[in-house]
């Protein structure tokens, strides 16, 4: 949720450029390609940031599963990815809530700024 809100953000401040060109050049089919390509040429940088970053977290999650640590059945997350933390080539390990809780705990003892999932 946190990326989508950064990325709706990210297009609101395409608004300005977009209206500058076309009030500058007009409202033709050419102005408005001319400011997307200037708007892309900016923003693809602060996509990349958004999409890859490890200062962005990024949790998998499966609707229905069995934890792999206490083989409960139920919902499960993975954190795949956080500052100081990145298991995208570890192969998946999915926890219930409780064994992701604990999980979460240990890696914020150990100094991982995890916000987490609200428990």
């Amino acid at each position: 949720m946190f990326k989508f809100i950064v990325y709706l953000l990210r297009w609101q401040l395409s608004t300005p450029i977009l209206w500058l060109v076309v009030r500058n050049l007009g409202t033709g089919i050419v102005s408005t390609i001319i400011a997307n390509l200037i708007g892309g040429s900016i923003f693809f940088w602060v996509d990349r940031f958004i999409f890859t970053s490890k200062a962005v977290e990024m949790w998998h999650f499966k609707e229905k599963g069995t934890c792999d640590n206490c083989g409960k059945e139920s919902s499960l997350w993975r954190l795949v990815l956080a500052p100081g933390y990145d298991r995208r080539s570890s192969e998946p390990k999915y926890l219930c809530l409780e064994c992701s809780k604990k999980k979460t705990d240990q890696l914020r003892k150990k100094g991982i700024p995890i916000r987490g999932k609200s428990y």
